[in-house]
């Protein structure tokens, strides 16, 4: 009966994930999640200001319903210690109870499915799951979808809650945050920020209660509930008389103006004599003995006679408005600071989900023509050179003043997203969208009961894109083991980052003659340990000349503004057709077939099919080159398809 049970369960959730409107939700995200509410009108209403509820839409219903349940969440652990093990304690999962003012995290040293379970039913503990998105698909593809939206890096966490119980202490978090309801109901109390002070940039821990005042907001969240709120918000929950599991899903951690500025002055004293260099106003230095002035027995001294801190004051404030005004005369000094705060979410950002991305189609000829189908997963980043040391001297043609890199989260890693080094001791409270209770974040997935949707492929559908998601996933393996070969360091202390494969040189061969169009070419740190953070991405390098054809390239982002490969702006025909095919090869492009390249297809499928018949299942081979000769591609566990070592030969 349990078989049975289980199955009908499972053809359940599969008719209830028909239901959702996904194409709707990779467009449009928060429109998802605050419907009704227009989310132009959220936007001016709520972000960042306060909180609010939206209840439950049917089409929330059908994607939430269930997701990351506890009994589901136990089911899918037992099929997962099947081949994979048990989960980490501080790692995946974390138990946490708040009892007469005392919070407590009683893990144990395995968090296999048993003693989950006993933690839950037996000692009252709330389960935090980390960063389910890892598992789960439908957590995966939101997500995927929202930090296409939003442009920044989004975790989730799914919170288990037994009945008549809290999890977590009064606290307020440092992210942008939206809890959705999936099972059962939970009530919740939310207060203002703390001393009035919004939008911190640091999370509270815990927090007395009776230093709290009274709530300005009670809620209780039924399934496909939303409660979104802004950092700072001050909040606590509990599940009252049956079991509740929720989703929590962070953002914006670190991404205010002032974490803007810090890249701005960085980039700007890196400058030099660049345009977007700082005005002489802040490259002046404070007056001798400023720094000693400040010890505090001149500070807090009875005279202040000679101190210079009035004068650092002045000298500071006039670089800050020289500052201010150079950056409005010249917009474009922004843009460095930009790249810099990108290199983070680049680098660990989720790839997408297989379903999100089109297909590529056959590999383009001359007479094609490409699209940009990783609009939204690309961009394209200045490549410096200065202090890269090269493997081989000769992949250094087309590399000079001016190329570019266009990098792609198609090898990221989906398994370690948002997922801190063992090692980390921060606080559970402390990273976003990693560890904080009601308001960490989170996603789920309704799959989490099933047999077979678990891990990288859950819910994937179709093998085909089951098979892309393997290939995502062994794309991350192989992209952190070569980071940890090239000895690259992470951007910043909350997020494990991961760094890129090495890079792929990409120009025409009116530019640098390589054949095809792709070769690997890896780029180590420099001769003074510093990494090039660009260069730890993984990506296609191109020369100047190709340039203009890759944004041409780029600002095609459907098939209806597709360009032709012959327009491609480039000088040479083959040029034009090897700068489509890396393109193609990487993943990046689309192609859309010519009208007799679609009738040779048609021809060859038929002519197929009749061999097929001819022959049964007898299989045709061919010989081991052909095809390289041709230029055609050779997937590989990265998920990417690369040109043979036949064709680089």
């Amino acid at each position: 009966m349990g078989k049975k049970k289980d199955k009908l369960a499972a053809q359940q959730q599969q008719q209830q994930q028909q239901q959702v409107p996904w194409k709707y939700i990779d467009k449009e995200p928060l429109g998802f999640l605050v419907a009704p509410e227009d989310p132009d009108t959220f936007f001016k209403g709520n972000w960042e200001q306060k909180p609010a509820v939206f209840k439950a839409t049917p089409e929330r219903v059908a994607l939430f319903q269930g997701l990351c349940s506890f009994p589901a969440v136990i089911n899918w652990l037992k099929q997962r210690e099947k081949k994979a093990g048990p989960l980490a304690f501080g790692v995946d999962v974390n138990a946490a109870r708040y009892k007469k003012g005392v919070r407590e995290t009683p893990n144990g040293e395995v968090a296999d499915a048993s003693a989950l379970k006993a933690l839950h039913d037996d000692e009252g503990c709330t389960l935090q799951l980390h960063q389910p998105q890892r598992f789960f698909d439908p957590c995966w593809r939101l997500l995927a979808a929202m930090e296409r939206q939003l442009g920044c890096l989004v975790g989730s966490n799914a919170y288990l809650t037994p009945a008549g119980s809290q999890g977590l202490a009064p606290h307020h978090d440092d992210v942008e945050l939206w809890v959705v309801q999936t099972h059962g109901s939970k009530q919740w109390k939310l207060y203002q920020p703390i001393n009035a002070y919004q939008l911190p940039n640091q999370p509270s821990g815990d927090l007395d209660q009776g230093s709290l005042g009274q709530p300005v907001l009670e809620v209780e969240l039924c399934v496909g509930d939303v409660l979104y709120m802004p950092r700072g918000t001050v909040h606590q929950a509990a599940a009252q008389t049956g079991d509740s599991s929720h989703l929590t899903i962070s953002t914006y951690q670190r991404c205010s103006y002032a974490d803007l500025a810090t890249h701005l002055l960085q980039s700007s004293l890196l400058a030099q004599d660049e345009p977007e260099c700082l005005p002489l106003a802040a490259r002046r230095s404070p007056a001798p003995g400023t720094l000693l002035a400040h010890s505090l027995h001149r500070v807090l001294g009875a005279s202040t006679k000679g101190s210079t801190t009035p004068d650092a004051v002045a000298g500071l404030a006039e670089a800050l408005r020289a500052i201010a005004a150079k950056l409005e005369a010249s917009p474009d000094m922004l843009t460095p600071a930009v790249h810099a705060s990108a290199m983070d979410f680049l680098m660990n950002r989720l790839p997408p989900h297989p379903k999100q991305l089109p297909p590529r189609g056959p590999a383009p000829t001359m007479d094609d023509k490409v699209w940009c189908r990783v609009a939204g997963w690309a961009y394209l980043l200045p490549f410096e050179l200065t202090g890269m040391n090269c493997d081989d001297d000769d992949d250094d043609a087309g590399l000079e003043e001016g190329s570019v890199k266009m990098v792609s989260c198609l090898a990221n890693s989906r398994e370690e997203h948002m997922i801190s080094a063992p090692d980390d001791e921060s606080s559970e409270e402390g990273s976003s969208s990693e560890e904080e209770e009601e308001d960490g974040s989170q996603g789920g997935s309704d799959e989490g009961g099933s047999d077979d949707d678990d891990e990288a492929a859950a819910g994937s559908g179709e093998g085909e894109e089951k098979g892309e998601a393997e290939d995502q996933a062994a794309a991350g393996k192989k992209k952190k083991q070569q980071q940890q070969q090239n000895g690259g360091e992470a951007h910043e202390q909350h997020h494990h980052h991961h760094h890129g494969e090495g890079e792929h040189h990409c120009c025409g061969d009116d530019v640098c003659g390589q054949q095809h169009g792709v070769q690997e070419h890896s780029l180590s740190s420099g001769a003074d340990g510093d990494a090039n953070p660009v260069a730890a991405l993984p990506g296609l390098v191109l020369a100047p000349g190709v340039v203009k054809a890759v944004v041409a390239f780029m600002a095609a982002e459907g098939p209806e503004q597709a360009i032709a490969v012959r327009d491609l702006p480039l000088p040479a025909e083959s040029s034009k057709m090897q700068l489509a095919f890396a393109l193609w090869a990487e993943g990046l492009a689309a192609t859309v077939p010519s009208a007799a390249q679609r009738q040779q297809q048609k021809e060859k499928h038929e002519n197929g099919s009749g061999k097929q018949k001819q022959h049964g299942d007898k299989k045709s081979k061919r010989p081991a080159d052909a095809g390289a000769a041709a230029g055609e591609e050779t997937a590989t566990s990265t998920g990417k398809a690369r040109p043979s070592k036949k064709a680089k030969a």
